[in-house]
């Protein structure tokens, strides 16, 4: 990947210590888009940087979610992610942050096969998908968290497309639907999430 546009990854900061996770801030952040953090991260590191994610897939009554939205919009940060997998009123409900913070709705994990698709959904992958670009689309979210191998079924949409999985090599891992950074690009991503990969191809 020495050709890869870091301007547009999104490095993912899961499972690091909070000083750690300050160093490798301090030392990437003039090449690399942004961060992603956790829960457990962003109240310590996040604040004190620019183009934060925060990975909470949020889920809850909408006077909760309005809540955790409000305190990241007034702490600086630039992405939250949604599940869209609640009901529409919650959703609409999140349409008033869409100007203060870039909202990202999550459809499916990518550590998802077909089958746990359909266990859980009793739908098909694009179904799920239809449903949740329809809902992104009315209130004004910014962009959709979306395997790179999800790209395919995904109906033509002006929503950024953010892709986690992206592995150097092929691997049996937490992630399934996975692919390298170049398929991704090519299938159309906008923006890549690297934890592993980041730093493995940085060594």
């Amino acid at each position: 990947m020495e050709n890869l546009d870091y301007s547009k990854v999104i490095v993912a900061l899961d499972n690091f210590s909070v000083p750690m996770a300050e160093e490798i801030m301090d030392r990437w952040r003039s090449q690399v888009y942004g961060f992603k953090l956790n829960h457990l991260l962003y109240p310590y590191v996040g604040k004190y940087h620019n183009k934060i994610f925060c990975d909470y897939k949020l889920f809850d009554i909408p006077n909760t979610m309005c809540t955790v939205i409000e305190h990241l919009i007034t702490s600086g940060a630039d992405m939250v992610t949604v599940h869209m997998t609640n009901n529409k009123k919650s959703i609409e409900t999140l349409k008033q942050y869409s100007q203060d913070i870039k909202l990202l709705g999550v459809t499916v994990l990518t550590s998802w096969d077909n089958e746990d698709v359909n266990n859980v959904y009793n739908s098909s992958l694009e179904s799920c998908y239809n449903r949740s670009i329809d809902l992104m689309e009315d209130n004004g979210f910014y962009g959709m968290i979306c395997s790179p191998q999800d790209l395919s079924v995904i109906k033509h949409t002006s929503l950024k497309k953010i892709c986690p999985g992206i592995r150097l090599t092929p691997g049996i891992d937490d992630q399934v639907r996975t692919s390298s950074a170049e398929q991704a690009f090519s299938a159309g991503a906008d923006y890549l999430v690297m934890g592993r990969s980041f730093f493995n191809n940085k060594q």
